[in-house]
């Protein structure tokens, strides 16, 4: 009984544990979905930067200088943001690990306890399997004592 209600509860508890898995699986992906745009967008930055130097090189009107500026100044926003972005994904990501992680320790506990049940119940059985076997040759000694004598 005791191992039928331990049994459901570790149920529970890889169910839990399984969809805290997944969504760490998930965190995990958004945050290297994140680095990936974040690289994305400063190597954007960088060769935007190359290009505009190149042309700056062969002279450049004030109107266009400034366009170059805005729009650097732009990626940058972006680049922060996408900072930002990244550091959040991480924090969840690292969240639900620990989660996942936690619930997998319970679980592992609830585990090594059923087990240690299920030894001890084992251990008790064969004490009174050996206490019923000492019990009968005692009593197949004594017999042979009564029809020897």
């Amino acid at each position: 009984m005791i191992n039928h209600r331990f049994a459901m509860l570790i149920k529970v508890q890889q169910q839990r544990e399984e969809k805290l898995q997944a969504q760490f699986i998930n965190a995990q992906q958004f945050y290297q979905q994140a680095e990936q745009k974040y690289q994305g967008l400063a190597n954007y930055r960088t060769e935007y930067i190359l290009q505009s130097q190149q042309q700056g090189s062969l002279g450049v009107q004030s109107r266009q200088f400034n366009q170059f500026v805005s729009f650097i100044s732009k990626l940058d926003q972006a680049l922060a943001q996408q900072t930002k972005a990244v550091h959040q994904a991480r924090q969840v990501a690292e969240q639900r690990k620990q989660s996942w992680l936690a619930m997998q320790k319970k679980r592992k506990a609830l585990e090594l306890l059923v087990e240690r049940e299920q030894a001890a119940a084992m251990q008790h059985q064969m004490k009174q399997e050996q206490k019923t076997a000492d019990e009968y040759a005692g009593q197949a000694f004594m017999r042979r004592l009564a029809l020897e004598e």
